[in-house]
């Protein structure tokens, strides 16, 4: 009996770790995972289905990949009828007998769980058991639909680690959990509805993560709900990686609200090994305290001030259209954000996730949501259509210019010139839709440009925001197509200066102290010069000064010429 485990995940570089789990909990010979994306030709991928010959086939199911997954189950049921299709995951969990009503290529379901239910699934189709007895099955029997009760929870130490020593993972992000279920209710989110929260040994948990360390995993996405829901094991965890060295970099989603003196000192030492999700969503509390969140919004945006303050970098979470949440009031959440400084803003919509409080109540709170996945508000009781439509436009700004950390400087001072930063994003967000350009495909110069044509319909001073594009161009590494409003003319005399002041050690050592070590001709290679009208080092004074860029693992620093 040969089995396929099918992962079809939102980009190449992710990996499934649901199927890679069953596989390892089953440990059968016969399991093969097999793994594709969105963004790949789904008739392709039927047919590497269809080649391998397989008896079973089981689909993990998510928002971003439900459609797809019908496409290619019904139509791989058309050409092999006789293969068993089997359905898992949160998209087919909570309304599993609805799916199988529906969809008569689908046999099978696996409700909640799929490590123990899908074992036992095969052993019932080898005849060990009835179907009867596997828990969290859900089947068509005598005419009807059964959907079996769930049954308990399986120890995480009492699945194998699952990722194999001969997986080329370097180029890959992985996911792995050391805890399952989440104690928090949060009205919005699939995982309210698993408050049991299970725990991975932290003996399992140090072998597992020096798997990862010693392969080189450029990054390790932790899956836990809120990990640092019991600050003591988190800690413990932080330890561990800082124990394990090496270059790996761990994400993981963290409440900021539990943020305190331990889990900071935990961090020390392995901050550029680190990226926290920090879920804010709003700060309007009578929409937080709707959604069975913490109205006291002050609390998270401390956390979230000091996790900063010690050097990790931060993606923070906003959801537009919760209950009570106004046009205004989402816009004043976006500023008590934006002014917190995270390395990147995901400026969210909400999806009204099958089986969530939300999508329950949604005619309650008069929300029309799209009917297929992923389920995204159209509109509520309190923020219209139109309105998100500007949201989304400001989020692809938020996108394109904010999180690529590209024009740093620049919407610095852009965004100061206004009163508040929704205000200057708003203002963009009409220039940008004046001009069409929400419809076009724009190079990373264009965006330089358009920025640069942008600010002169505000009241700031040329030549300085051209200035700080020059800065943020070289700031950015200084490479690719030059913006129109950047003068790069060589300049002989300040080539000769700017390296006979790098073969300066004492200079380098004041100001540029991370290059000592290299031979000026390395030296060379990593850094960039350029002239400013205006002082950028200082106070933005008018001032005609050489500043040099040094490019270093991902970093760039930057000092001023001296006179």
């Amino acid at each position: 009996m040969k089995i396929l485990l099918i992962g079809v995940n939102a980009k190449y570089v992710h990996t499934n770790l649901a199927i890679r789990n069953i596989a390892a909990f089953c440990g059968l010979e016969d399991i093969e995972i097999f793994e594709g994306t969105i963004n790949d030709n789904m008739d392709d991928i039927l047919d590497e289905i269809i080649f391998k010959q397989p008896d079973i086939v089981a689909f993990s199911c998510y928002i971003w990949n439900i459609e797809d997954i019908h496409y290619l189950a019904e139509n791989l049921k058309k050409v092999r009828p006789e293969v068993v299709i089997v359905f898992g995951g949160p998209e087919v969990s909570y309304d599993a007998g609805e799916v199988l009503k529906g969809c008569d290529y689908v046999d099978f379901i696996i409700v909640g769980e799929g490590e123990l239910s899908f074992k036992k699934l095969i052993d019932a189709m080898r005849g060990y058991l009835s179907f009867e007895e596997v828990p969290g099955l859900a089947y068509r029997r005598n005419g009807g639909i059964r959907v079996n009760e769930r049954g308990p929870f399986v120890s995480l130490d009492g699945i194998p680690f699952s990722y194999d020593e001969s997986e080329d993972l370097k180029n890959r992000i992985v996911y792995y959990e050391t805890s399952r279920g989440c104690p928090f209710r949060c009205a919005f989110c699939l995982s309210s509805l698993d408050s049991t929260v299970r725990v991975a040994s932290l003996d399992k948990v140090e072998r597992d993560l020096a798997f990862f360390v010693g392969k080189n995993v450029p990054l390790v996405k932790l899956v836990d709900r809120s990990f640092n829901c019991n600050t003591e094991r988190a800690t413990a965890i932080l330890n561990i990686i800082k124990r394990l060295g090496g270059d790996t970099v761990f994400h993981c989603e963290v409440n900021p609200e539990l943020v305190n003196n331990r889990f900071l000192e935990a961090l020390e030492g392995i901050e550029e090994r680190l990226r926290f999700e920090v879920g804010i969503q709003t700060t309007n509390p009578v929409s937080l305290k709707e959604i069975s969140r913490n109205p006291d919004f002050k609390k998270a945006i401390k956390g979230v001030e000091l996790l900063k303050k010690a050097g990790i970098k931060l993606h923070v979470d906003l959801i537009a259209g919760l209950p009570y949440d106004d046009f205004a009031s989402f816009s004043e959440a976006f500023d008590d954000v934006y002014r917190l400084e995270p390395d990147e803003i995901q400026l969210g919509f909400l999806k009204l996730l099958k089986g969530t409080v939300l999508r329950e109540k949604a005619k309650e709170y008069g929300i029309v949501y799209r009917s297929c996945a992923p389920y995204e508000i159209l509109y509520n009781r309190w923020i219209g259509y139109e309105e998100l439509s500007v949201l989304k436009g400001i989020a692809k700004l938020i996108d394109k210019y904010y999180n690529t950390g590209r024009f740093k400087f620049t919407l610095g001072y852009l965004a100061k010139t206004f009163k508040r930063p929704f205000d200057f994003y708003y203002e963009m967000y009409r220039y940008w839709r004046g001009k069409g350009l929400f419809r076009k495909e724009l190079s990373l110069k264009s965006l330089y440009d358009y920025l640069e044509d942008f600010s002169k319909t505000l009241k700031v001073e040329e030549m300085l925001v051209k200035d700080l594009i020059k800065f943020d161009f070289f700031y950015s590494g200084g490479k690719g197509s030059v913006p129109d409003c950047v003068e790069l003319k060589e300049d002989r005399k300040l080539k000769d200066k700017v390296r006979l002041i790098l073969s300066d050690r004492h200079w380098l050592e004041q100001n540029l102290p991370e290059a000592q070590s290299l031979s000026e001709r390395e030296l060379w290679k990593k850094i960039n010069y350029g002239i400013f009208r205006y002082d950028l080092t200082n106070d933005f004074r008018k001032n005609e000064i050489g500043i040099i860029f040094f490019y270093n693992k991902g970093k760039t620093c930057f000092a001023k010429i001296n006179e």
